[in-house]
């Protein structure tokens, strides 16, 4: 895709992540929101289902991007045969999101199909209003501001973040997971998607993911890129989900050495 073909469908994908925001911040705001369960134990709302449907629309009714498959966390996939496919997650972060904790945000990525590589991403966070948006060749952005990875050059002076141990059994990288923790003096559990912003604006000089979905990471692998930054991915669960190590360059291989990601 053509530096500038990627301006234009980035441009309507921050539309589109935008377009669901206000509700969401009022749902939010209202303190009244029920969930149900999902098969795989993650809780879903109906404003997770409403904002992907709101999101769909926009990127469907685009002449020159709407014809692109589609596959989102709460609708699954369109199935179209494209070069590209739109990933969609509406709410990263569903239980912050029923919990009241402001770490929620939606995220849109365009992917190569045959690669499954990203070309842009898109991360909005409502409760801060914040976008902050990165494609192939155009650098990481938040607002007007350009966004880069921290210049932190060791493990024993960086913040790093990880989520909860119980996914790193679940994925069989406990191991690792326990040696990073002896050796890092700073680790945190920055969590949903607004940690992987901390990272893209220096702030975390580190993120250790152990179990994404293509919807979770794609935005997150080309931000990286983006912004300077180096991004490690491997396959867990016999290739169905992606662990993913991302960050300031030397701290993202210290990582890697201690842990054998």
């Amino acid at each position: 895709m053509r530096k500038a073909d990627i301006e234009q469908a980035l441009a309507l994908a921050i539309r589109a992540a935008e377009r669901p925001s206000r509700s969401l911040a009022r749902a939010f705001s209202s303190g009244a929101i029920q969930a149900r369960v999902k098969p795989d134990r993650s809780f879903v709302t109906k404003h997770d289902v409403a904002a992907e449907a709101e999101i769909r629309r926009v990127l469907a009714a685009s002449p020159r991007f709407g014809a692109f498959d589609i596959e989102g966390e709460e609708t699954g996939r369109d199935g179209r045969s494209s070069e590209y496919r739109w990933l969609i997650d509406p709410i990263d972060g569903t239980t912050s999101f029923l919990r009241g904790i402001p770490t929620f945000g939606t995220i849109i990525a365009l992917e190569e199909s045959e690669s499954r590589r990203a070309v842009l991403g898109v991360v909005h966070l409502p409760m801060q209003k914040e976008t902050y948006v990165a494609g192939s060749g155009l650098g990481a952005w938040c607002g007007s501001r350009r966004v880069r990875v921290s210049k932190c050059k060791t493990l024993a002076d960086a913040l790093v973040s990880t989520p909860d141990a119980q996914w790193f059994q679940k994925t069989r990288l406990e191991a690792g997971y326990r040696r990073l923790r002896k050796v890092c003096p700073q680790l945190r559990g920055y969590c949903d998607i607004s940690a992987h912003t901390m990272v893209m604006r220096g702030a975390v000089d580190a993120l250790w993911e152990p179990y994404n979905n293509a919807w979770d990471i794609r935005a997150t692998e080309v931000m990286t890129a983006e912004a300077g930054g180096a991004y490690l991915a491997r396959p867990v669960k016999g290739g169905k989900f992606t662990a993913a190590l991302f960050g300031a360059r030397p701290v993202v291989e210290q990582i890697a050495d201690v842990t054998g990601f």
